[in-house]
């Protein structure tokens, strides 16, 4: 048995990945299951009720020696918690890597938009047929993972393979199927200000200090700035209970794409403003303007950090 598992604070991206890459194991003829390393956000939840698919398993831990297959991430700080007592079989992935690894294994990683993306182009390059659920699933997580093309890690690739997915899963409106996703994750009414912070929160080791930097999606930025207040004084609390050195939440307007950023402390503000050059609204928020992409704009520069 080989258990798929995306990131910690999963996405649609790393759950549906996990879901398909499970379903490609299998048509390879290898014993495989989807887990998932914590609850799910609320785009993910409409998409997997939307097309009727079961939700994975949470399991933070698995016994030693089990294989394991990552999937949208290769880093231990985001992966399962004993990552080091397991065998990693297979990475797929999209992401810069930071991993170091006992013995050989299978890794397919590109620069792509999605995991989703290159999961369609294995099922392609393996004669695999693609079901209609499958289609629909990758082009909700494409979709997701590109702000349906705005975010800067798009490539013309991503769009090619949405096209071609939608020859088979004929979602009849894919702006208003986006839209529909986009407003299901700006949807956080019913979540704790510790779940909003730490819903897409992603931790990082850079040189030498331990950063986290949260992201809110949304079509509806004001619902976290008028939360202001409670989103910095518990911000400062996780920063004491997880000893970060730094931690920064970033409320992307998905449809303006524009980043406006909290930051709790002096560390944080000189963050915004000496790396990434930000407009200081006030003493804890700062206009990032339009670097809207954690992986391609925020973590290469935080990575500058002396």
């Amino acid at each position: 048995m080989i258990y798929v598992v995306g990131h910690k604070a999963p996405d649609t991206d790393a759950i549906v990945s996990a879901i398909v890459f499970a379903e490609f194991l299998k048509l390879k003829g290898i014993e495989a299951q989807a887990i998932k390393l914590g609850e799910l956000n609320m785009e993910t939840k409409f998409v997997l009720e939307k097309f009727n698919v079961y939700t994975p398993e949470t399991l933070n831990t698995l016994n030693a020696g089990e294989k394991i297959a990552l999937v949208d991430h290769n880093e231990s700080a985001q992966s399962i918690d004993n990552l080091e007592a397991l065998n990693i079989e297979y990475i797929v992935d999209h992401h810069k890597f930071n991993l170091k690894t006992e013995k050989p294994l299978n890794i397919r990683a590109e620069k792509i938009g999605s995991t989703a993306s290159i999961l369609y182009k294995m099922f392609v390059e393996n004669n695999f047929e693609i079901s209609k659920l499958n289609a629909s699933l990758l082009i909700s997580a494409i979709i997701s993972d590109t702000l349906f093309f705005r975010s800067p890690t798009t490539t013309e690739q991503d769009k090619t393979i949405v096209s071609k997915l939608n020859e088979i899963a004929q979602i009849e409106n894919l702006e208003n199927y986006s839209l529909d996703l986009f407003n299901a994750k700006s949807d956080l009414s019913e979540l704790s200000v510790d779940q909003i912070i730490k819903l897409d929160m992603k931790k990082f080791e850079i040189s030498g200090k331990k950063i986290a930097v949260g992201v809110m999606e949304t079509t509806n930025p004001d619902f976290a700035l008028n939360l202001k207040s409670e989103i910095i004084e518990r911000m400062n609390e996780i920063k004491s209970e997880e000893n970060f050195d730094g931690l920064i939440f970033c409320i992307v307007d998905i449809l303006k794409e524009q980043n406006t950023t909290f930051a709790p402390s002096e560390f944080e503000a000189n963050i915004c403003t000496e790396l990434f050059n930000a407009d200081q609204i006030d003493n804890v928020t700062f206009d990032l303007g339009s670097l809207i992409s954690r992986k391609k704009q925020i973590i290469p520069k935080l990575e500058t950090l002396n």
